[in-house]
């Protein structure tokens, strides 16, 4: 091989050497470059959400960032149990049912109870909703350019120019809580022209730039954007004291309707013996005519009063009817209540309650503490606080710490002209391959460097509105304050109404204990006058209704004490606590 082409032809496999090896040192800048890219956004997705869970993981943080993060969310169903409870209840064709199993089918089967559970759960996804803000941005970009532009002087490398360039750009942006906000933008463009006065070209140039903005007057600190992460906190409190709430009365009204379901039961058997009362009245007057010795107007007088305690009778049957579907509505989710044709019967019988632990002092104070009402209003209170302090901060002028610090790179065919005929349309007489690499190469390379410092500051004249803010969110403070101070009052004369509630009951009971041995000693007397034939069937009557009356009486007496006891425990807020209900066991874990 002649000796001018072997030296050729080591240059050029020299080239390629060096063309290699330098697309081998960018290709380890362009994986430094993506992970400086991509993984911080990567990493801060996978440790911030602490939230609800979005579904399987697909692939790890890396799955869950290209595609977990966009598809929809599993939420939970909050299925209640039906009616499948009842059946461990049903002992010779009926409901067998004491208080503690009513409170019990109502916490597995109540609907209204289940609404409440889902207000903790939209709750909870409004703390992720809030943590947003904190979430970190990947945007990509990439334009073409086509520009021909007519040349007015040949210094502009050509009679007509014509530019193509490709630009692709990557930008990520991280906010932090206490005020700054983190930039990494990386750009290349690729541009190609028929300039004759590029030595580059088509040429690739590169840029990586990291930018710091720390707010230094408003928005400094986390109030500006942890605001809405602490208000949605305290809202899941909120909604936790409002199904407790909420749960608490529901509880006090199924044991409210389990013993309406007791007295009507009872009350059943009253008016059975009472109309038995009266038809034997009825008997022995018509024995008493048929000898001669009364007269038939006293047989007439005691049918019409078994007729009225006939009709007494089916009132209170119908009365236990409705008391029973009452309670089944509570107990189950079963739209038509009807269709539980097993009957309810009550187990427990009336009793008298002991006396409350706490005097009624105490009582009051342990009300003021544990109400869930009260701790409602303490945190709409905190929430109306950070709002205070949200809107004190947006009263600031906006004063602002830049930083900055770029890296530049340049790439591709370098084109090498012979100048020594003239500078226009001078000859090409080689050309240097080059391209994206290159670019990379150089941009990595530390040799183009730069760096800026610098503040923004900005100041609205009036103010009026970031004023006016902060004046509305005090107001709103000091309501919620007074809307305590309320509660408070209301809830302590609560406590004390049911505490005399449950005084007037017991004397109602211990009166009317009296009076019923008072009748029963009236009718044993006016039976016996009425054997002797000394007195008549119309007092001997209205010795039975009064004993019927006194007896109904000790009956409604001692069924309003037991309610008083449940409603001292609903006023005091030991409802829970008091029929031995978890609140993890009434509100299931959600995540």
């Amino acid at each position: 091989m002649p000796e001018g082409k072997t030296g050729k032809a080591s240059d050029q496999v020299t080239g390629m050497r060096r063309i290699l090896a330098a697309e081998a040192r960018s290709a380890r800048g362009l994986l430094v470059l993506l992970l400086m890219t991509l993984a911080p956004a990567v990493a801060s997705t996978a440790q911030e959400r602490k939230g609800p869970e979005a579904g399987p993981p697909l692939g790890g943080a890396m799955g869950r960032f290209f595609y977990g993060n966009f598809r929809a969310p599993s939420t939970k169903s909050l299925e209640l149990r039906g009616d499948a409870a009842f059946a461990a209840l049903i002992r010779d064709g009926k409901i067998q049912l004491t208080p503690e199993d009513a409170v019990r089918l109502a916490l597995e089967g109540n609907i209204d109870i289940n609404v409440e559970r889902y207000g903790p759960y939209l709750s909870m996804w409004g703390i992720e909703r809030a943590g947003g803000i904190l979430d970190s941005t990947l945007s990509f970009n990439t334009r073409l350019d086509r520009t021909a532009t007519p040349a007015s002087s040949a210094l502009q490398g050509g009679t007509s120019v014509l530019d193509l360039q490709n630009l692709y750009g990557i930008v990520w942006h991280k906010p932090f809580a206490f005020g700054l906000d983190f930039d990494i933008r990386y750009r290349t463009t690729r541009a190609r022209s028929n300039n004759t006065f590029l030595s580059l070209n088509p040429y690739f140039q590169a840029g990586l730039g990291v930018t710091f903005t720390q707010h230094l007057l408003r928005d400094f600190g986390r109030i500006s954007r942890t605001r809405g992460i602490r208000i949605a906190r305290n809202d899941y409190g909120v909604s936790e004291a409002v199904f407790i709430a909420r749960t608490t009365d529901i509880i006090a009204n199924v044991l409210s309707t389990y013993w309406d379901l007791v007295y009507a039961e009872e009350d059943i058997a009253l008016k059975e013996a009472s109309r038995r009362l009266a038809e034997l009245t009825l008997e022995q007057n018509r024995i008493q005519v048929e000898v001669g010795t009364m007269a038939p107007l006293d047989v007439v007088q005691a049918e019409a009063e078994v007729a009225v305690r006939n009709e007494q009778l089916v009132v209170s049957r119908f009365n236990r009817k409705m008391a029973e579907d009452q309670l089944k509505k509570l107990l189950s989710p079963n739209v038509d209540v009807g269709a539980i044709a097993v009957p309810i019967e009550p187990v427990t019988r009336p009793f008298t309650p002991p006396l409350p632990v706490s005097k009624v002092e105490e009582a009051v104070q342990r009300a003021l503490e544990i109400r869930p009402e009260i701790k409602q209003a303490q945190l709409e209170q905190e929430s109306r606080r950070v709002q205070v302090d949200y809107t004190r901060n947006q009263l600031r002028p906006t004063l602002d710490f830049v930083a900055g610090y770029n890296q530049a790179g340049l790439g591709g065919n370098r084109i090498i002209r012979d100048y020594s005929q003239g500078f226009i349309n001078a000859p090409i007489v080689g050309i240097t391959p080059g391209g994206f690499w290159d670019s990379l190469d150089s941009l990595f390379s530390q040799k183009y460097l730069g760096y800026s410092l610098g503040f923004s500051f900005r100041m609205p004249i009036g103010n009026r509105d970031a004023r006016a803010s902060n004046a509305q969110a005090q107001i709103e403070c000091r309501q919620a304050e007074e809307r305590l101070r309320s509660l408070r009052q209301r809830i302590a004369l609560e406590v004390r109404q049911a505490y005399e509630r449950r005084e007037t009951d017991l004397a109602r009971v211990q009166a009317a204990e009296a009076t019923v041995r008072y009748s029963e000693r009236k009718l044993e007397g006016e039976q016996e006058k009425y054997a002797l034939g000394a007195t008549t069937t119309r007092f001997v009557l209205e010795a039975q209704r009064d004993l019927l009356d006194a007896r109904t009486r000790l009956l409604k007496a001692k069924i309003d004490l037991i309610k008083s006891q449940v409603a001292i425990d609903k006023a005091v807020g030991d409802t829970f606590s008091a029929n031995h209900i978890e609140l993890k066991d009434a509100l299931p874990p959600l995540r």
